[in-house]
């Protein structure tokens, strides 16, 4: 997966159930890669969605360097989080509902939807995307969030 040449699938789509879980697989497999272009892992969505559900970038990354379906990953996934299908539902919408505004910018940011983006000058972006970037990587590790 190359981010650099194009947005990871979309925030709602989903595998077994868990909405994120995709587009976190195409982050994982392009940062493995070497090929995350402009976009984080784990960026503070990406943390919010495992800590959400239970699990760290520790448990994701080996079974995406293992593994080459997103079944197989999300089964396994699934295996290792103690929820209940309904528990896994009603996170998933927790995680949709606190936020939906982020989603309505990443939708526009990736040319999902048409609009603007992130209400930023463009001048600005550059430097405050290098400043989350590294607070992103710092606040995260790869056994914890």
């Amino acid at each position: 997966m190359d981010l650099r040449q194009h947005p990871p699938r979309r925030w709602s789509d989903a595998v077994a159930g868990l909405i994120w879980l995709p587009r976190l697989i195409d982050k994982v497999r392009a940062f493995q890669a070497g090929m995350l272009g402009s976009y984080a892992y784990p960026s503070a969505l990406d943390q919010s969605f495992m800590r959400h559900l239970r699990f760290t970038p520790a448990h994701i990354e080996p079974l995406v360097r293992e593994m080459t379906s997103d079944e197989a990953i999300a089964a396994a996934i699934r295996q290792r989080i103690p929820l209940s299908d309904e528990e896994i539902r009603t996170r998933c919408a927790a995680f949709q509902e606190k936020y939906w505004w982020a989603f309505a910018v990443l939708d526009r940011d990736d040319g999902y939807v048409r609009g603007l983006g992130y209400p930023i000058p463009r001048f600005l972006q550059a430097p405050l995307w290098r400043w989350y970037q590294r607070w992103s990587a710092q606040k995260a590790s790869a056994t914890s969030l």
